[in-house]
């Protein structure tokens, strides 16, 4: 706040205007004494009306307060949660890991017996092994898997002991082996003291993981006894493509339970977590839809009668995270909920909105009773200035016209010249300058205008830059979608005097530049390359990398070699520099056109369609290599194929299948080939047109978040070189 310079402007108008009110008192005392009596009136009213404000006030600013807590209770109560989830994943990966690790250098360990469970070591954490009905434990083969997998012990142990929420791990292999970790060996001993036989393959855990092909969290359940509830955590042993068991742990919940229960809020508040299926897990809830009882139990919340909370919990468990205000057991209540993202669960916060209002309606209170005594003040007190009013009415006439000459001089004059250069600002008219030395608040006034003023010159300066150079970068970026564009192929037919073959691609990009490219081109008059990929990431950065890698790959196959050595080559230089850490997937094929002979390699991406002639489009499935750019020197698999005359060739980047609807639901390869059989017989433009025309169908509204790149290659062969071979 700026001091005022000399003299008070205020003590000014104070001197004059009690003289000119003295003086219009004694003129006019029966109008004044109605002014006051009206005067009391609006005071009273619009104390009245500051009260109500005040109420609206004090409720919205208590609604803000509430929602933004609950939100940020509710995200860390869920933050906690999920890290246990994620640390009990991790450990269970870990298993996984170190079991693979000795599958794969089976050569490398030697082999540790494991004893069998004795009711000697109950009480004790020890590492034992049973086996299923079936399991042949003379087979050479088995023993020497029991006993490559001894050298598990000790991280078993480990594993265990540095999960306090943990009751037991173990890894069971598709052979019937089961090498666990737990403190209750005799629960796996039969009555008479013999080991009991556990078939694994039967387990939720097992099969449910070995479907899944990855770490796999199971639905809760009770243990044996009933006190304790928990849940497994699979994760799949693979050898070289092959299934070779799961690595499992299972987790008490115990820790869950109490931070659901130990969350205050209040009498009337809930917590409680939802699982991905919308079912009830965790409940504070002692009456209503949120009791956990046998019949609600299995219940999805998304089906509810109570439309609102069905919505909330289908949005949790979507990923939103927000506090709305639903109707719940007749009542008003906010919600807060946040996603728990490793298992897919919600947790859910609820406060009634009475409980928050509560405080609200004391302020209104004791906002009317102030109210009231603030009326009664008022009264006494104009009643005694009405008395006031004539004593000191004679005395005001005296100095009136002397005050009313002061005025005009040392008050009024500045102002009125101070209002018209204030009204002079607009437009592009922001210039003020004040050259007046009053020495009072007039003058402080005046200063500020003017520092506004200068104030306001700059920012347009600075909008105007800012928005220059916005146009600018969007002119850019217009440059650069369409140096992308040109990039690529774009011309069709591309070999109008080749009639062996036709080719059609499409790349429709997700941002203004895109990560997906495509690209074909002759290496020399018998042999085609085909190339489909894909770059990590969106934008710029992406784009960048893409035109790179493209540049790499032709240049690398116009100097000849397989594919798998022109993936070589640009994966190697690739990884030089690549701080950024991007990667790109790759399909890439050498096909010799006058046989439909080919060689392709993929290096992480998806797999391509082939049609038959006459027949249906299918997708070719096999072992990728490791994508382009992840690890310098690593060789990359290709395998050989043969086109015939009337074959289709389809290949496509992850925008096909991955498009996603509104319901955040994957298109599929199945819909992909369904728009390919659509019209089999088409021209390679009408496929990819088909194909586009399905995606937007499914996608509908929802936006578009990655790239969507199509190429179809149609291989008619050199039918006049096959009639001559065939007659020669």
């Amino acid at each position: 706040m700026r001091k005022t310079k000399g003299k008070s402007l205020g003590r000014t108008i104070m001197t004059a205007m009690t003289a000119l009110v003295v003086v219009t008192l004694i003129v006019v005392s029966v109008f004044m004494a109605l002014s006051i009596r009206s005067m009391q009136s609006t005071l009273v009213e619009y104390n009245g009306k500051l009260g109500d404000r005040a109420g609206e006030i004090s409720s919205t600013s208590m609604e803000a307060e509430v929602t933004d807590r609950l939100m940020q209770t509710v995200q860390g109560k869920a933050a906690i949660v999920d890290s246990g989830f994620g640390h009990f994943k991790a450990t269970v990966e870990l298993l996984a890991t170190d079991a693979m690790y000795l599958y794969e250098h089976a050569d490398e360990f030697g082999r540790i017996k494991i004893d069998e469970p004795s009711a000697e070591n109950d009480g004790k954490l020890v590492v034992h092994m049973t086996h299923s009905r079936n399991t042949d434990m003379s087979s050479p083969k088995v023993l020497d898997e029991a006993g490559l997998l001894g050298n598990e012990q000790n991280t078993l142990i480990s594993a265990h002991a540095g999960n306090p929420a943990m009751a037991k791990c173990y890894i069971a292999t598709e052979s019937g082996l089961m090498i666990e970790a737990d403190r209750n060996s005799s629960d796996k001993l039969n009555e008479d003291g013999s080991v009991a036989f556990y078939e694994v393959s039967e387990r939720p855990w097992y099969y449910e993981t070995k479907e899944a092909g990855a770490t796999h969290f199971t639905n809760i359940t009770p243990e044996a006894s009933g006190k304790r509830i928990g849940m497994m955590c699979g994760s799949p042993i693979m050898n070289d493509g092959r299934f070779m068991g799961v690595a499992c742990a299972g987790m008490y919940l115990d820790d869950v339970d109490e931070i659901v229960n130990s969350t205050e809020l209040g009498a009337n508040g809930i917590a409680c977590i939802v699982n991905n299926q919308g079912q009830l897990l965790f409940s504070s809830d002692k009456s209503g839809t949120l009791t956990i009882t046998k019949e609600t139990a299995d219940f999805d919340l998304r089906e509810s009668d109570n439309k609102e909370l069905a919505s909330l919990v289908s949005d949790a468990l979507n990923g939103k995270e927000e506090c709305r205000l639903i109707k719940y057991n007749d009542e008003s209540y906010y919600v807060a909920f946040a996603n728990m993202e490793t298992v897919g669960w919600a947790f859910i916060l609820m406060l009634p909105e009475k409980t928050v209002m509560a405080s609200t309606e004391r302020i209104m209170e004791e906002i009317s009773l102030i109210t009231d005594e603030t009326e009664n003040a008022t009264t006494d007190s104009f009643r005694a200035m009405m008395m006031y009013v004539l004593v000191i009415g004679l005395i005001a006439l005296c100095i009136a016209a002397g005050t009313a000459f002061y005025m005009s001089r040392m008050i009024v004059a500045p102002v009125r010249e101070l209002t018209e250069k204030v009204s002079e600002i607009q437009g592009d008219n922001l210039d003020f300058e004040w050259e007046k030395k009053t020495e009072d608040e007039i003058q402080t006034l005046a200063e500020s205008f003017q520092s506004m003023t200068e104030r306001m010159k700059r920012y347009i300066e600075e909008v105007t830059k800012i928005t220059a150079e916005k146009e600018r970068i969007g002119a850019e970026l217009n440059v650069a979608t369409q140096i992308q564009a040109d990039m690529l192929p774009r011309i069709f037919p591309p070999f109008p005097e080749r009639s062996e073959f036709d080719i059609y691609a499409t790349m429709t990009p997700a941002k203004e530049v895109g990560g997906d490219f495509y690209d074909f081109f002759l290496i020399d008059d018998d042999h085609i390359g085909l190339v489909m990929a894909d770059v990590s990431g969106k934008g710029v950065p992406a784009a960048l990398f893409m035109v790179i890698a493209k540049t790499l790959i032709k240049n690398r196959a116009l100097m000849g070699g397989s594919p798998s050595e022109v993936l070589a080559y640009a994966n190697d230089q690739l990884c030089e520099g690549n701080e950024a850490e991007l990667f790109v997937t790759v399909w890439m094929a050498i096909i010799e056109i006058s046989t439909g002979k080919g060689v392709a390699a993929n290096a992480g991406h998806e797999h391509p369609v082939i049609r038959r002639k006459d027949g249906a489009y299918e997708l070719i499935v096999y072992r990728h290599s490791p994508a382009v750019a992840t690890m310098e020197g690593i060789p990359f698999k290709q395998h050989d194929f043969e086109l015939n005359p009337g074959d289709t060739l389809f290949v496509y980047t992850d925008g096909v299948p991955e498009a996603t609807n509104a319901s955040n639901e994957l298109y599929g390869t199945d819909r992909m080939l369904e728009a390919l059989n659509k019209e089999p017989d088409a021209d390679a433009k009408k496929l990819l047109e088909n194909v586009k025309a399905s995606v937007d169908a499914f996608v509908g509204e929802a936006p578009q978040f990655d790239d969507l790149t199509m190429l179809c290659m149609q291989y008619m062969g050199n039918s006049q070189g096959k009639e001559s071979e065939a007659r020669g």
